[in-house]
């Protein structure tokens, strides 16, 4: 085993980021926080700007540079960590800032280490004993990290970078995929250059002028039936038997990707489960917890091949409704990508209802007011076959993400443990 020192030894420093609150501009740097430390990347595209100012104030004390490590030391993303891998233009808020000094290796070995196992279990056992719901400085200073021989850092840091490397190609694929689909629907329904389309006049309707081969139905023309979600128990007992993921709102960023690890598993009435349970092509609908940012009605499709990684054993949440459409009329493929078209233009505020600050889903009003465009099958079937060949391909990579970072996080123990030997 080697020799362990503390983190204010092995780096050049351990700071932390601001704790105060700079107020918000239209404009200027962005202030990174914990919620945007994610799979190892800080991803600050929704981070809210702050002035110059504030900016180098912040960096005064905690100025961000490349191959530095941080860490979130407050809020759901406690102890996740990631690598500032390129020159950064952001200041950073309650987060822990480990200076590497520029080195790529042992910035590499640091976010590894803190990755691990045994350092979330240190961080629960300290969180535990302080009642404490944020990370001190002292600790992170005094955290002990194993220090072996660069060369073989280096060789570990290699090995699981490989990994990280190829999951991240794999999540670009797939958001080119999610992209590609996306813009077919946009040219072939919105803008209406589907293939054809010269030869096929305008008409008015209630959503505007469309071709006169589309119809506009209600949601209730379209949709076949409906039920609200459930949650069921923690635990397993004689009424709550049956075992099945639940999907919730909270989940359908990740579960648009491919990405079910974060579907808890719960146990369910037999009834409940039975009424709930989702099928291939079921479209699944969060009607409660929206914000004036992000508004409710967004919407994910289940696939045959998304169902068999649950074992066919799926219900949604009870803030959502399971919709099941009447595939004699409508594509449940297109219908999706109708209603995220409903809803990245904001049409969907029509529907919604805010009380003591939760927003929710008028979902009656919006079975009976809701339109729906329908193309003819003659273009609802080839854009069906399209875009369900990419659905399969972003399916395929999903898993294979799922594959790397299980042999990746079977690899991490042993390999900064010393007990699977590189040299």
């Amino acid at each position: 085993m080697w020799n362990s020192i503390r983190a204010d030894e092995f780096c050049e420093s351990v700071r932390d980021g601001t704790h105060d609150t700079p107020k918000q501009q239209s404009f200027g740097y962005k202030l990174v926080t914990s919620k945007h430390i994610q799979d190892g990347l800080i991803q600050p595209d929704d981070a809210y700007y702050i002035s110059e100012d504030d900016y180098n104030k912040i960096n005064e004390r905690s100025k961000v540079e490349k191959w530095d490590v941080l860490m979130a030391m407050i809020g759901n993303g406690l102890g996740r960590s990631a690598i500032v891998e390129n020159n950064p233009d952001y200041a950073i808020k309650n987060i822990a800032l480990f200076k590497m000094g520029g080195n790529e290796v042992k910035a590499k070995w640091l976010h590894y280490f803190l990755s691990t196992n045994y350092t979330q279990q240190v961080i629960i056992n300290y969180l535990q004993g302080t009642g404490q719901p944020f990370l001190s400085l002292s600790l992170l200073r005094k955290f002990k990290v194993p220090n072996p021989p660069l060369p073989t850092q280096q060789k570990i840091a290699s090995i699981l970078s490989a990994y990280d490397n190829l999951i991240q190609n794999y999540k670009k694929q797939i958001e080119a995929l999610q992209t590609a689909a996306s813009e077919l629907y946009k040219e072939w329904f919105v803008r209406f250059r589907f293939p054809g389309y010269k030869n096929v006049d305008m008409k008015d309707s209630s959503i505007g002028k469309i071709p006169k081969t589309f119809e506009v139905k209600k949601q209730n023309e379209v949709i076949k039936d409906y039920i609200g979600g459930g949650w069921g128990e923690d635990e397993q007992s004689e009424q709550f038997s049956i075992e099945a993921a639940v999907v919730r709102g909270a989940d359908f960023p990740e579960f648009t990707n491919g990405d079910i690890t974060t579907c808890p598993v719960r146990y369910h009435k037999v009834s409940n489960y039975n009424s709930r349970i989702i099928e291939p092509e079921d479209i699944v609908l969060e009607v409660s917890g929206g914000t004036q940012e992000q508004p409710v009605g967004r919407t994910v499709i289940v696939s045959e091949e998304r169902l068999k990684r649950f074992n066919n054993k799926l219900i949604c949440a009870s803030f959502c409704k399971l919709i099941k459409l009447n595939k004699s009329i409508i594509s449940p493929l297109f219908y999706y990508y109708w209603m995220q078209f409903v809803y990245d233009t904001r049409i969907i505020d029509r529907y919604q209802l805010q009380s003591t600050g939760i927003i929710n889903f008028k979902f009656e009003y919006f079975l009976r007011k809701g339109d729906v465009l329908l193309p003819p099958k003659d273009l609802m079937n080839p854009f069906e076959e399209k875009v369900r060949v990419i659905h399969s391909k972003i399916e395929r990579l999903a898993i294979g993400i799922e594959n790397l970072t299980q042999q990746r996080d079977l690899l991490l123990p042993r390999l900064m443990s010393g007990k699977l030997k590189v040299e």
